[in-house]
């Protein structure tokens, strides 16, 4: 490929900066999967720029020639490594190998050539040296590539992200990125959103074999990425090349640990309990213009909490014809966490022409489990399992408008279904009648089955358009707009007994799904609709760089909110002109007026019931620079204003208020406080100030300081008092504000001399008024105030160490990767009085005591060996190698996981009770396998 400057290109960016400003006014969005190279290229001998002289990524469609200056810029290079080649008349040809592009980032790489009067070499050829100290970038990010992630002991992606510096796990397995609840945290896959926003989890899974590159961005991310508000995490997945390429992988395994009292069954090891199938395809397709890859995963975790089949759900005896005969468990283990998933990735990419390319990319995981119930431990066949099912399918068609100018244009659908149920039918005769479930405290169900089934999905589709230009040397602009429709549906059940024309309850026990007025049922579909805009500019000076840009987001949720907050309820209303017909209009109901034939339809009332919600719209401002000191270390300060839509649960989850006649504060379903629909959005701001200094050739560090002020948290309202005189409620509010302060340091040394590590170690404090939305609402119902003052968040890490190692040539190599941290807090249960004057203080402080220090150490073994054009691998991988008994969870009054004085207290209670295997992290694996890749 051979590209010319000409005039054209000046009188085309003159335009381009005027289509900037018209094409601002309709807004956009962006996350690019791509980078920059960039250099100079001058005469070896003289030093002098080279101009007109063409660069080329080899293997690609990507290259751009010098200017008068020597100077040349390649954009929208994909994320990967590659090989650059340089050449001019009368010049050798240069080739540099080993080149990295990572997304958003800018490399560097200068050309000196050789006259050919000078040499005869037909090629040179050079190594590049990733750098160790990135100078473009203005905010705390850590970048894990595909080769890395190979050599790496892991299972799965959330592993990996928790490796990340500023990235820790609460007791539940959720990520927190910066001390921030955890639905704060974006997924993108290239660029385009899989959040689920619902919950704010991930809508799919995407296995560790998909990735090219993984992003995460824990500082002040740029203008191109919204709706979250600590942390951004962008998996870039891999392609298709011009070779055919393919692997599978293989393993099994199973726990192995000796912590029996805890784990039962956990020493009856089986060498495949737990395997993994996992394989891969890509190269061209027809031609090098059309590349695929495919890859497809079957996961299987057997479980480690096994529970006793002691008694059947039907209970201890069951009826036969007229005989009653006994019914006991068959004594067998029963897991009671196991795990099964199916994944996969498939992507097409059409190089059409040289200013034209399509690419189509397909994901899709479907995931059964059981979640733990520990009542259950003697009766697991009565608990309910999980399905999850997910894909998205993406399809971008990228234009190159002109010399360093391109735009995208993305249509996307993504859908998530969550499922959570016994049996597949609500009138399963196997279902037994819910008083089966009522036993003395501190004893397991010996009888009964889970009553509730749920299920809901989330369909999006998102239409994303963006524009990038290398205006000239120094600004890379960017804009773009996104408009994405959701659709939600949800469904709740709770299962009740069956009532015949008398009122009473049949009997046999027959399972019965009340009508959507009733609290025990909830039935809806909401359709909110989300638009942003942005507009950015990287400005790269030598000495300077500075990243610029505005945000614009408009969220219209398309709900609605009872006009009269003392009589909420539609279904179920307090007041009597609400329920009947004024007929003489004289503003009262009589008895007259009081009969069934004189009641509002449902549809009369939701025509006077409800009002619309609003719609909502902000700005935000995002900037950063970084300021190299000297040639290997770099000053960086950057600022951001972030907005977050609240998860659609606290928006629509029991936003139809079904209150009851019952006296005291109400919430949906008891469990937590009725939805809001005209909910803000959250806020924070960041400030962050950091180095990155590169020690020796080998050795850098990056040091960063970092401030979090997070404001309109989504709380629970105080008593709101309906007309009937003791009932009241308690509805989501934007109330509650927290802050997170910290350091995190970052030391890591490249490959050489057979080994390479990373350690990186945060120091955080996170504090805020509630750790969770919920929190207010049952503080409530025990007679508590307000909270008032910032406490310990649930997820508060104080101190943690991330280290790993790897050892290694081509042929073996040793991985290690570990991790030490200091407890989280949690809130001391035993009562101490104290007087102090005329009142007494009944306790201590919420979150005020910590957990113990929890270690973790995985690693893997392997040895390659290469048969013709096979290459084979055998590997062992260890998991909790030292079989560590971590507590994730204590007991309140003794800090202990293993001991609390209720054992002495309680005079009745089931001998292994107080034995929670969901106390402790997962027990020590062992898996073997092996790999085999062709290569072409």
């Amino acid at each position: 490929m051979i590209l010319k400057l000409t005039n054209d290109y000046y009188m085309k960016r003159k335009f381009l900066l005027s289509a900037f400003v018209f094409i601002i006014l309709s807004g956009f969005t962006s996350a690019q999967t791509s980078g920059k190279i960039t250099g100079k290229i001058t005469d070896a001998t003289t030093g002098e720029p080279i101009p007109f002289a063409n660069v080329v990524v080899e293997g690609t469609n990507y290259g751009a020639a010098s200017d008068f200056d020597g100077v040349y810029i390649i954009v929208n290079v994909p994320s990967g490594t590659y090989s650059v080649i340089a050449s001019y008349i009368g010049y050798v040809k240069t080739k540099t190998t080993n080149v990295q592009v990572l997304t958003d980032l800018t490399t560097n790489l200068d050309f000196s050539l050789t006259s050919t009067a000078v040499s005869l070499n037909e090629e040179v050829v050079v190594v590049a040296q990733t750098p160790l100290v990135k100078k473009d970038l203005t905010s705390t990010e850590s970048r894990v590539t595909a080769e890395e992630i190979d050599d790496m002991p892991l299972q799965d992606l959330n592993q990996l992200i928790t490796l990340q510096a500023g990235v820790n796990r609460d007791d539940r397995g959720d990520i927190h990125i910066r001390g921030g609840r955890s639905s704060e945290v974006s997924y993108l896959i290239n660029g385009i959103s899989i959040t689920d926003d619902y919950d704010r989890s991930q809508s799919l899974i995407v296995e560790t074999g998909s990735i090219q590159e993984l992003q995460v961005i824990s500082g002040t991310f740029n203008a191109e990425y919204g709706n979250a508000l600590s942390g951004i995490v962008n998996l870039i997945t891999k392609t298709g090349g011009s070779d055919f390429r393919s692997n599978i992988e293989l393993w099994t395994g199973d726990y192995v640990s000796n912590h029996k009292d805890i784990f039962w069954n956990i020493n009856n090891v089986t060498p495949a309990a737990n395997y993994n199938i996992q394989g891969s395809l890509s190269g061209p397709l027809l031609s090098d213009k059309l590349t695929y890859f495919f890859t497809m995963r079957r996961f299987y975790d057997g479980g480690y909490i096994y529970g006793i089949n002691k008694y059947n759900p039907e209970g201890r005896a069951k009826v036969v014809g007229t005989d009653i005969i006994p019914n006991p468990g068959d004594g067998s283990y029963v897991s009671m966490n196991s795990n099964d998933r199916w994944s996969g990735q498939g992507t097409i990419d059409w190089n059409i022409s040289d200013n034209f390319s399509f690419k189509v990319d397909a994901f899709g995981s479907m995931e059964s489990n059981r979640v733990y119930n520990h009542p259950y431990r003697l009766n697991p066949n009565g608990a309910k399992g999980n399905e999850t099912k997910g894909y998205s399918l993406f399809g971008t068609l990228t234009h190159v408008l002109f010399l360093n100018t391109f735009q995208e244009l993305t249509l996307a659908y993504k859908y998530n279904k969550f499922d959570s149920k016994l049996y597949d039918s609500p009138y399963d005769p196997r279902y037994v009648h819910p008083d089966s479930l009522n036993v003395p405290g501190f004893h397991f169900y010996t009888s009964g089955t889970d009553l509730n089934r749920f299920q809901r999905n989330t369909k999006s589709l998102i239409l994303k358009w963006d524009l990038t230009s290398q205006i000239d040397k120094i600004n890379l602009a960017k804009i773009g707009v996104e408009y994405q429709q959701d659709k939600l549906f949800y469904e709740n059940i709770n299962l009740v007994a069956k009532t015949g024309a008398n009122g009473q309850q049949v009997y046999p026990f027959e399972p019965y799904i009340q009508g959507i007025e009733s609290p025990q049922h909830d039935l809806f579909e909401r359709n909110p609709v989300r638009f942003s805009a942005y507009i950015q500019d990287k400005i790269e000076f030598e000495s300077i760089i500075v990243n610029v840009g505005l945000r614009f987001d408009l969220f219209d949720p398309r709900g609605k909110i009872p006009i009269d907050k003392e009589d909420p309820n539609i279904y179920n209303p307090f007041k009597y002109e609400h329920i009947y017909h004024d007929l003489n209009k004289d503003g009262l109901i009589g008895l007259d007026e009081q009969t069934d034939a004189n009641k509002f339809t449902l549809a009369e009332k939701e025509a006077f019931w409800y009002k619309e919600t609003t719609v909502k719209t902000g700005l935000s401002p995002r900037f950063g620079v970084a300021y190299p000191i000297t040639d290997r270390g770099i000053i960086r300060f950057s600022f951001g204003i972030f907005q977050q839509i609240p998860e659609y649960s606290q928006l629509y989850l029991g936003d139809q208020f079904k209150l009851t006649s019952t006296q005291g504060l109400q919430g949906y379903q008891g469990a937590q406080p009725f939805g809001n629909n005209d909910l803000k959005p959250q806020r924070t701001t960041i400030y962050e100030i950091g180095l990155q200094q590169q020690i020796s050739e080998d050795l850098a560090f990056d040091l960063t300081a970092f401030y979090r002020d997070i404001r309109d948290w989504v709380s629970s309202s105080p008593p709101i008092p309906t007309f009937l005189a003791g009932i009241s409620y308690s509805e989501r509010i934007n109330r509650d504000f927290a802050n997170v302060k910290g350091i995190t340091l970052a030391v890591n040394k490249r490959f050489t001399n057979y080994f390479s590590f990373g350690v990186d170690y945060t120091y955080q404090v996170a504090e805020g008024i509630n750790s969770t939305s919920d929190e207010q609402f049952f503080s409530q119902l025990n007679g508590s105030e307000p909270k008032k003052t910032l406490t310990p968040l649930d997820w508060d890490q104080t101190h943690t160490l991330n280290a790993n190692l790897y050892v290694g040539t081509t042929d073996w190599g040793v991985s290690l990767i570990s991790s030490l941290h200091t407890g989280q807090p949690y809130t001391p249960t035993r009562i101490e009085g104290a007087n102090t004057g005329t009142n007494v203080l009944t306790g201590l402080a919420d979150n005020s005591r910590r957990r113990p220090t929890i270690t973790n150490i995985d690693l893997e073994l392997f040895k390659n060996f290469e048969l013709s054009v096979v290459d084979l691998q055998l590997f062992v991988k260890i998991f909790n190698l030292l079989d560590s008994k971590n507590p994730i969870i204590v007991f309140g009054d003794t800090g202990k996981p293993d001991y609390t004085l209720q054992e002495l207290t309680v005079t009745n209670h089931d001998k292994s009770w107080f034995v929670y295997p969901t106390y402790y992290s997962k027990p020590r694996s062992v898996y073997l396998g092996t790999k085999i890749s062709i290569n072409d």
